[in-house]
């Protein structure tokens, strides 16, 4: 045999080898989905699994610009599917009322549950019970201490530590801040709260904290707060709001005083990101949150229609999302498909 025909065999017999290799590989996953016919290299979809409905569900912590953001992507990805009910349900940001729809949802047997809790301990019991269920629940950017299939969300801490360094440097290093909380009880209520002051002590040790009060994630709440932290602290020169609409209500009240102060929020929405360009907020930590619902929904699907139980999980999957700290110099890298 010539070293010609030698080649054409070898390539031949590669040939059919992957192609063997290509039918075991798609005849295990036929064990999920359907049957893979060699002859055709298609795989074909039992009637009975193309039949199959899958049931899922976001129980939001209350209606606002970040979870309308995440329903979107979650329903862009899942109505894709053609095989998925999918429901937003509104939090009312109270404990007890996420807890009855996350009982609601498990007695009618959904496939997942996308969760953003109100309260991270609190819900605990609840993901335990879906657990139990083989339901699995994806939380999003607010985890929980109840581990569960996964959790989506941006780098809190870090990012906090970024926007300390951002804010510092337009302080020039030295002044007092003021930080409008958010509830305790919250996880990345004390990771944003808790990478910020580590920022601050890092990177200007002479920037002083000197209140930090809750403002219960609102904008006029936020408003109200500050105007009596300000009463009492006449030179603040910086306000760090732990989300966006906190930040926004330290900027109203910074533009109602004709007061010059440094403002940063946290989470990236439109609004925030309108105000920086105007120059009337400096800056905020943005992640793309119609992305990180659509990568939730991703995973959701893969989980459910691969039949996996929650049970399956020897412990929680965590994806954090990139981000980047919006100042005048950085805003204009996020084109208005991705703004929320």
């Amino acid at each position: 045999m010539s070293d010609e025909e030698r080649s054409g065999a070898d390539r031949r017999n590669f040939l059919k080898t992957s192609l063997l290799g290509t039918a075991a590989v798609a005849s295990g996953i036929g064990g999920l989905f359907g049957r893979f016919n060699p002859s055709t290299g298609a795989l074909e979809v039992s009637s009975a699994r193309a039949d199959t409905r899958l049931k899922m569900a976001f129980v939001q912590f209350q209606p606002h610009t970040v979870s309308t953001a995440w329903g979107k992507g979650i329903a862009e990805v899942l109505a894709t599917q053609q095989i998925v009910d999918y429901d937003q349900l509104d939090g009312q940001a109270k404990l007890e009322v996420q807890v009855s729809l996350m009982d609601t949802l498990i007695s009618q047997g959904v496939n997942v549950i996308f969760l953003q809790p109100v309260d991270s301990v609190g819900v605990a019991p609840s993901i335990a019970k879906a657990k139990r269920a083989g339901i699995a629940v994806i939380t999003l950017n607010i985890d929980a201490t109840e581990p569960h299939a996964a959790h989506v969300e941006m780098n809190h801490y870090f990012g906090a530590m970024d926007i300390a360094k951002a804010m510092g440097d337009a302080m020039g290093g030295k002044g007092k801040v003021a930080i409008l909380n958010a509830p305790p009880g919250i996880i990345i209520r004390d990771q944003r709260t808790n990478g910020f002051t580590d920022g601050l002590k890092k990177y200007h040790p002479d920037i002083q904290v000197v209140s930090d009060q809750v403002a219960d994630w609102d904008r006029k709440k936020a408003q109200d707060v500050l105007t009596t932290v300000l009463a009492a602290n006449p030179d603040i020169t910086g306000v760090y709001g732990v989300n966006d609409s906190m930040a926004l209500g330290a900027m109203d009240v910074a533009k109602d005083k004709g007061l010059k102060l440094v403002i940063f929020g946290n989470d990236g929405e439109k609004a925030a990101l309108e105000a920086i360009e105007a120059g009337d907020m400096t800056g905020t930590q943005y992640t793309d949150v119609f992305q990180q619902g659509r990568l939730a929904a991703a995973v959701a699907t893969v989980l459910a229609s691969g039949g996996v139980s929650a049970k399956a999980f020897a412990s929680q999957g965590h994806l954090l999302m990139p981000y980047i700290i919006a100042t005048k110099d950085t805003v204009g890298q996020i084109q208005p498909s991705q703004r929320w």
